[in-house]
């Protein structure tokens, strides 16, 4: 009897061609990050759960996979990345120069509902840079996070709020964390019944409507003049969109923007593409200078964000942008079983430099070509005994059919020749 075992709920197969598309975009992206020195970590799939416990916030804890190991110990797996950093560099890096400049890519764990552009499953990318408390560390990350999706040709709206201001006013009225801490996460569910309920003061309502260009910073002003923490806080925006503006980075202000994370202290921003509905979302990041103070190290100011991959993946097709085909250089034919052994040969040596493909089925010569087609092959090295006798091959270009005879002591040579004249002629 056999039985047919399905994925979980919540997670995806991804075909090599999938894997083409998202290791392409990951590729796009990476290399902005590398520009501004930071450099990739990885840290463990299973983490203390007390670590998600202390401040991640009550929409994390409730979605964790939770469960006990063998040694009765409370595990659970990762559901976000900048704890687990934080914890990391309390263990292992707290000793290196600041600031740290730090990138990952892996995937995130929820138990959530699953459907379009929400998994159980699900790919973060991101960097976090610790140790510098300065304006233009926070304009660094939003500067990366803008130019990173840029780079991959999407349109978005880019909204940055400051909870430094929010949680300085909220203080000044005498709420306290707890509440402070429930109005965050109506703001970032945009739950304004709720919100509506538990604010009675129209300063702070009034506040979070505030969305727009920088027009919008004077209503701010005049709106918290007489609160110093939260007048200081707008501040501290004001300067980082200077810097952003000498970026000419395109961005509007959000009073509203809350983070679902209960560790932001600072800064925050979202980016989002309307176009995918209830999962709009694809970036969000901000400052959180208490985190790692928190988990057992020295005071350290820190910022950072992730992307959402998958949604952008999502975002990328909506948006109609093209990622190009796989194309692999070569497909070796030997034309019968005779000259196997030399095209073994060939086709080691070629593979020093190029993407080869051999013919390992005992295909007829049409049925190679033909799967050459199928997996893009750039052109076909046809071996044959009559052409090895001469010490040589036929190399055919698979999109025009054009077939040439090269000597196999120029092999390597020529092909390169060829695949760069390929290159040129169809950009």
């Amino acid at each position: 009897m056999t039985i047919k075992i399905k994925r979980p709920r919540g997670t995806r197969d991804f075909t090599p061609e999938d894997m083409h598309r998202r290791n392409f975009v990951r590729k796009q992206i990476e290399p902005v990050f590398k520009r501004y020195n930071y450099q990739e970590i990885l840290f463990p799939t299973i983490e203390d759960v007390h670590l998600f416990e202390i401040k991640s916030g009550g929409e994390i804890k409730e979605h964790m996979y939770v469960f006990e190991d063998k040694g009765k110990r409370k595990i659970c797996l990762r559901p976000e990345a900048t704890a687990s950093v934080c914890r990391m560099f309390v263990d292992k890096l707290n000793d290196m120069k600041k600031p740290l400049k730090l990138y990952y890519f892996c995937p995130m764990f929820r138990y959530e509902r699953p459907q379009k552009g929400r998994y159980r499953e699900f790919w973060h990318m991101g960097i976090e840079l610790i140790g510098s408390s300065s304006y233009e560390s926070d304009a660094e990350v939003i500067e990366i996070a803008y130019k990173s999706l840029k780079n991959i040709g999407l349109n978005f709206d880019l909204e940055i709020g400051h909870l430094g201001i929010l949680r300085g006013l909220m203080s000044e009225l005498g709420m306290d964390d707890k509440i402070q801490n429930r109005v965050i996460s109506y703001m970032d569910k945009n739950d304004m019944k709720r919100l509506r309920d538990i604010i009675k003061n129209k300063i702070i309502l009034n506040l979070i409507k505030l969305k727009g260009g920088k027009e919008i910073l004077g209503k701010a002003e005049k709106l918290l003049e007489n609160y110093k923490n939260a007048f200081n806080s707008l501040m501290e925006l004001k300067e980082i969109l200077n810097y952003l503006d000498i970026e000419g980075i395109d961005y509007k202000i959000n009073f509203g923007v809350g983070r679902g994370l209960e560790y932001y202290t600072g800064m925050v921003f979202e980016i989002r593409i309307d176009a995918l509905g209830s999962e709009s979302q694809i970036c969000g990041g901000g400052r959180y200078d208490n985190l790692i103070e928190l988990l057992g190290g020295q005071p350290t100011p820190a910022t950072g964000f992730a992307f959402g991959f998958d949604r952008i993946m999502n975002a990328l097709e909506i948006q109609g942008i093209d990622i190009p085909d796989r194309y692999i250089d070569l497909i070796i034919a030997p034309v019968n079983k005779e000259v196997k052994k030399n095209a073994i040969e060939i086709a080691s040596k070629l593979r020093e430099r190029f993407i080869v493909d051999m013919d390992i089925m005992d295909r007829k010569l049409g049925k190679i070509l033909e799967y050459g087609n199928e997996i893009n092959a750039k052109f076909a090295l046809i071996i044959g005994s009559d052409d090895l006798s001469r010490n040589r091959v036929t190399l055919r270009n698979m999109r025009s059919g054009e077939q040439k005879k090269i000597l196999i002591t120029e092999l390597i040579d020529k092909i390169d020749r060829e695949l760069n004249l390929n290159k040129e002629l169809h950009k």
